[in-house]
C-alpha cells in the first residue's frame, strides 16, 4: 500500500517546521564553505540534525530545555562513540544498554545510541575534541533556532482554551434537563467535556510566568469542579424525573439550567470576564416547600430539589471564586503560549518498574534487538554496519502490529531514498550542489514527517547520506548498504517483536481490569468514610481521579491488543468500561450529596462498604478467571436504608400533622430535624440504588469477560 500524497490543506503538514529544520543544517554548511572548513560545517550540521529529529513528534510544542537535554544526549553519545570506536564488543554492550534506557525513559530516546553508532562507525572528519565541540554547537543551534517564536509555533492563548472549555461545559449543562437529549448524546457531550478538562491540564503548563500559571491553575480547578457538579446534577435530575415527573417544570428547573449555561458562556468570553449570576434556586425550593402538603412524595421531591440547589450554588461559588484569576488571564500583554515546559521528573524512570509495565518489555526488546544486530556486525563485518543497528533502533515499536506496520514504510522509504542518493553520489556533485540538495531533502523530511512515516524515511535517508558525503566523500556503495541493512534490521525488529512477548497486553488485560475494579472499590470505601465523617470530599475526588486513570489504562490496553498478533479482547470489556464510567458518575453524585453533611452511622456507609466488597470480589474473580455471583449484602443494606427512609417519613408526617392541629410560632418557616434527616436520607437512598445497579453491571461484565466456562 502506498502512502497517500500530502495535500496543502492537511493540518498535519509542517511546512514552517520543515524550512526551519532545513535552515539548521544549511546555515552551518554554508558557513563552513564560506570560511573554507566544509568538514567542520558538516559536523555542526550533523549535530543539528540529531537534535532537530527529536522535535518531529510535536514541532509546535517542543521547548528549549527539552532540546537542551537532547544536546546533552548527543554529547554523551559522541564521547562514548569516540572512546569505543576500537572496541567492538564493548560497543555492543554500551549501545545495547543505551538503547534499552532510551526505550524505557522517553525523554532520552534513541539519540545517545544513534549518536554513538554514527560516531564509532564513521571516520572522524576532525580531531576528537573539535568534532565533539562542533557537534554540540550544531545541537545548540537547532535547540535555539527551532524554539524561537516562529509563527508556526504559535498555539492558541490559554484564555481561549479555557473559554472553549467553559462553552463545552455550558453545552453539557444544557443537556441535563433536556428531554430531547438521550443517553447516547449525553455520553457524547460528557466525553467531549472530559476531553476539554484534560486538555487544559496541558494548557496550564504553557504559561511563561508563575503568576499566570497560578491563575490558569485556579480557573482550571474551578472548571473541573463545575464539571463534577454537572455530573451530579444529571444524576439528581434523572432521579427526580423518575420519582416525580413534572416537578422539574413546576419549579422551573429549565430556568436554572439556562442561567448556569449563560454564566458559563459568559465566563472568559470577554476581557475582563463578564459575571452572570446563576438563578437562586434555593429560594424557589423554599417557596415550593411552603406550598406543599408535606407528604412523602413531596418530601422526596424537596430533597432532590434541595440537592440540585446545593450543586447550583457550588457552581456559582466556583465561578465567583475564580473570577479574579480569570481576570488575570485576560491581562494585557498576554502573548501566545508555546509548548509545554520540560518536566524534569520525566527524565527519571518511574519509581516502580515491573515486567508488567509495557515500557519495560519494550525496553527489553530494544536491548535484545540492538545486541543481536551488534553481534551480527562484529561477526560478519558488513560495510557501513551502523545502519543495521540504527534500523533496529528506529523500527522496534511497543507492539508487534505497530512494528510490522512501521517496517514496511521504513524499508520502502529507505529504499527509495537510498536509490536516489546512490544516483546523486554517482554524479559526485560539488559542495554547493550538495548544500542545495541537503536543504531540500531536510525541508521535505521535517515538513512531511508528521503526515506519514514513509516520507520521513525517504527524505531523512537522503539527507543523512548526503550530509555524511559532505563530511567525508562517500561512494554509491553506502546508499546500497543502507538499503540492504535496513531490510535486515527490519527483519530483526519483526523477529524481536514477534518472539518476545508479542501478546503481552492480551495476557495482562485481566490484571489491568482487576486493578481498575480495585481502584473503584477504594473510591467506595473512601466515600463510606466520608459518610461517617472521617475523611473529606477532596480525598474521595482524588480517589475518583485515580480510578479514572486505571480505566484509561484498560482502554489503552485495548488499543495495544488490537495490534497484537491474534490478540482479541472480550466484548464485555467495553461494557465494563462503560459501566465503570457510570459508577464514577454515581460516586460523584454521592460526593455532592454527602459533602456538606455526612450521614454518620447507619446503613449508608455499610452499603458503600458492601459495594466496595463486591468490586474487590469481582477483581479477584477476574484475576482468577473464575465465575462471579453478586452477594446479597448490598440489597439488604438498601432495604434497611429504605426502611429508614420510611420510618423517618412517618415521623415527619406525624410532626406535620401535629403542627397542623397545634401550630406554634415559626413551625411553617422551619424544617424540623426529622424532616431534614428525611430529605438527606431520601437523596442518598436514590443515589445508592443507582450506584448498586451500575456496580452490579460492572462486576458482571468484568467477571464475565474472563470467567472460564464450566466443563
Amino acid at each position: 500500500m502506498l502512502a497517500r500524497a500530502p495535500r496543502l490543506e492537511d493540518p498535519r503538514l509542517a511546512l514552517g517546521f520543515g524550512l526551519t529544520g532545513a535552515a539548521c543544517l544549511v546555515i552551518p554548511l554554508l558557513t563552513g564553505l564560506l570560511t573554507g572548513h566544509p568538514a567542520g560545517g558538516a559536523t555542526v550540521g550533523l549535530g543539528a540534525w540529531l537534535v532537530a529529529g527529536r522535535a518531529i513528534a510535536n514541532p509546535a510544542g517542543v521547548r528549549t530545555p527539552y532540546l537542551f537535554g537532547v544536546v546533552l544526549s548527543v554529547g554523551v553519545g559522541t564521547s562514548l562513540g569516540i572512546l569505543l570506536s576500537g572496541s567492538s564488543w564493548l560497543m555492543v554492550l554500551v549501545a545495547s544498554a543505551l538503547a534499552g534506557l532510551g526505550g524505557l525513559v522517553r525523554p532520552i530516546g534513541v539519540t545517545p545510541a544513534l549518536t554513538l553508532l554514527l560516531t564509532a562507525a564513521n571516520p572522524l572528519p576532525l580531531d576528537p575534541l573539535p568534532h565533539t565541540g562542533l557537534q554540540l554547537l550544531g545541537g545548540l543551534l537547532a535547540a535555539v533556532l527551532l524554539t524561537l517564536s516562529w509563527p508556526w509555533r504559535r498555539t492558541r492563548p490559554i484564555v481561549t482554551i479555557l473559554g472553549e472549555t467553559a462553552d463545552t461545559l455550558a453545552g453539557l449543562v444544557e443537556a441535563v434537563a433536556d428531554p430531547a437529549v438521550g443517553q447516547d448524546e449525553w455520553d457524547e457531550r460528557r466525553r467531549k467535556a472530559s476531553d476539554a478538562i484534560a486538555e487544559i491540564r496541558t494548557a496550564r503548563a504553557r504559561r511563561l510566568r508563575w503568576e499566570r500559571s497560578r491563575a490558569a491553575e485556579d480557573v482550571a480547578i474551578a472548571l473541573r469542579r463545575v464539571f463534577h457538579e454537572i455530573i451530579a446534577l444529571r444524576g439528581l435530575y434523572d432521579t427526580l424525573a423518575r420519582r416525580a415527573p413534572g416537578a422539574a417544570d413546576e419549579v422551573g428547573l429549565g430556568g436554572l439550567v439556562d442561567s448556569m449555561s449563560a454564566a458559563l458562556r459568559a465566563y472568559l468570553a470577554d476581557c475582563p470576564p463578564e459575571q452572570v449570576s446563576v438563578v437562586d434556586f434555593g429560594d424557589r425550593v423554599d417557596r415550593l416547600r411552603e406550598r406543599t402538603a408535606g407528604g412523602e412524595r413531596e418530601m422526596v421531591v424537596l430533597v432532590l430539589l434541595r440537592q440540585i440547589a446545593h450543586s447550583a450554588g457550588r457552581v456559582q461559588e466556583a465561578l465567583d471564586g475564580s473570577a479574579e484569576a480569570a481576570g488575570r488571564l485576560c491581562a494585557p500583554g498576554l502573548g501566545p503560549a508555546l509548548g509545554p515546559a520540560l518536566d524534569l521528573a520525566t527524565l527519571a524512570a518511574p519509581p516502580s518498574l515491573a515486567f508488567d509495565d509495557p515500557r519495560v518489555r519494550h525496553a527489553l526488546r530494544v536491548v535484545l534487538g540492538t545486541a543481536f544486530a551488534s553481534i551480527v556486525i562484529v561477526l560478519f563485518k558488513p560495510a557501513f554496519p551502523h545502519w543495521l543497528v540504527i534500523a533496529v533502533l528506529v523500527t522496534i515499536q511497543p507492539t508487534y502490529g505497530e512494528t510490522r506496520a512501521k517496517v514496511w514504510w521504513r524499508v520502502g522509504g529507505s529504499t527509495a531514498g537510498g536509490l536516489v542518493s546512490a544516483a546523486i553520489l554517482n554524479v559526485a556533485p560539488g559542495h554547493w550542489s550538495l548544500v542545495a540538495l541537503i536543504g531540500v531533502s531536510a525541508a521535505l523530511a521535517f515538513g512531511l514527517a508528521p503526515t506519514h512515516q514513509a516520507y520521513w524515511a525517504t527524505f531523512m535517508t537522503m539527507c543523512v547520506l548526503l550530509l555524511l558525503d559532505f563530511q567525508v566523500p562517500q561512494t554509491a556503495k553506502i546508499a546500497e548498504s543502507r538499503v540492504v541493512l535496513t531490510v535486515v534490521g527490519g527483519v530483526i525488529a519483526i523477529a524481536c517483536a514477534r518472539l518476545l512477548w508479542p501478546r503481552g497486553e492480551t495476557e495482562r488485560l485481566a490484571e489491568r481490569l482487576g486493578r481498575m475494579l480495585d481502584s473503584h472499590a477504594a473510591v467506595a470505601r473512601t466515600l463510606a468514610q466520608l459518610a461517617r465523617g472521617k475523611t473529606g470530599a477532596e480525598r474521595a475526588e482524588e480517589r475518583i481521579r485515580k480510578a479514572a486513570v486505571d480505566a484509561e489504562m484498560v482502554a489503552g490496553a485495548l488499543g495495544y491488543i488490537a495490534k497484537e498478533p491474534g490478540g482479541t479482547a472480550p466484548d464485555a470489556v467495553d461494557e465494563a468500561l462503560e459501566a465503570a464510567q457510570r459508577v464514577r458518575d454515581d460516586l460523584l453524585t454521592l460526593i455532592s450529596v454527602l459533602r456538606d453533611e455526612p450521614t454518620g452511622a447507619g446503613p449508608v456507609p455499610d452499603v458503600l462498604d458492601a459495594v466496595a466488597g463486591h468490586l474487590r470480589a469481582a477483581a479477584q474473580a477476574v484475576r482468577g478467571r473464575e465465575p462471579y455471583e453478586p452477594a446479597a449484602d448490598v440489597s439488604r443494606g438498601l432495604a434497611d436504608d429504605a426502611v429508614r427512609v420510611g420510618a423517618q417519613a412517618e415521623r415527619r408526617l406525624t410532626e406535620l400533622e401535629t403542627a397542623a392541629t397545634e401550630p406554634s410560632p415559626g413551625t411553617a418557616a422551619t424544617e424540623p430535624g426529622s424532616g431534614r434527616a428525611l430529605l438527606r436520607t431520601a437523596a442518598v437512598d436514590q443515589a445508592l440504588r443507582s450506584l448498586d445497579a451500575d456496580a452490579v453491571r460492572l462486576c458482571t461484565a468484568a467477571a464475565g469477560a474472563f470467567a472460564t466456562p464450566p466443563s
